[in-house]
């Protein structure tokens, strides 16, 4: 690999968009490739067809593609996939390699429980862990394997809902959960600082029950681990700096 592109989701707030690039820039130290860059879906630039037409420019042609994604859904499946179709047929002598998603790292199932026990939850209280949602059933059901094995870990009851599209909603979830249990812990799973977080909290704050709304997960060292992980697991190895391969 003689180059690397780190794609972000991209958000109107900028503090999300600052947050993943601070994300990559302790990434790229320990990446052992000579060309990083950074990508955005939509809503902040540089744009994918930006950050491409400028590395390959710059003369690479064996490009590793890092989407910085929770799961694979529409932008995983179809947007990158067209956005490369694009670059390839102006630049057809370009290799991609492209790296999967977080998704069901065990990893990533550790930083839910490490952003509960921050909130020290109450023995008979209950979990709402809450996704964006998706038209994508993959994404919706892979959330609930997450709640499944968060419930199993705890031992006590973790419930799902979604933001945008998926089923239940967020609000109607977390009304009828306010029916049943005094103390619910909100568990964000969500990358960054964004409109959906603001929402979520809002409603939160609104609530007359014991209702504690837990960190997103903010890029957390587990995801830097993760992300890692998924870029050897493409290169087969050889990505990170020789010192730091244990």
């Amino acid at each position: 690999m003689d180059a690397v592109i780190y794609i972000g989701h991209g958000s109107r707030i900028g503090e999300g968009n600052k947050q993943f690039i601070a994300f990559i820039e302790e990434v790229k130290k320990e990446v052992n490739i000579p060309v990083q860059e950074i990508a955005f879906l939509e809503l902040a630039s540089p744009s994918i067809s930006e950050t491409m037409e400028k590395v390959i420019l710059a003369g690479a042609r064996d490009i590793l593609v890092v989407p910085v994604l929770l799961f694979a859904a529409a932008h995983f499946k179809r947007d990158i996939p067209e956005e490369l179709e694009i670059v390839k047929a102006r630049f057809p002598e370009v290799r991609f390699s492209v790296t999967k998603p977080f998704d069901l790292h065990p990893k990533m199932m550790n930083l839910v429980l490490k952003r509960i026990a921050e909130k020290q939850l109450d023995t008979d209280g209950v979990i709402l862990l809450v996704g964006r949602g998706s038209s994508d059933p993959e994404p919706i059901l892979k959330l609930k394997e997450i709640s499944s094995h968060i419930q199993q870990r705890l031992d006590v009851p973790v419930y799902t809902a979604f933001l945008t599209a998926g089923n239940p909603g967020f609000v109607c979830e977390l009304e009828r959960l306010q029916m049943e249990y005094k103390n619910i812990c909100v568990v964000p799973y969500l990358l960054f600082t964004g409109k959906l977080l603001k929402r979520m909290a809002s409603k939160v704050a609104e609530s007359n029950n014991d209702v504690i709304l837990c960190e997103p997960l903010k890029y957390d060292c587990l995801m830097k681990e993760v992300l890692l992980e998924r870029m050897e697991e493409q290169c087969g190895g050889a990505v990170k700096e020789k010192q730091l391969v244990h």
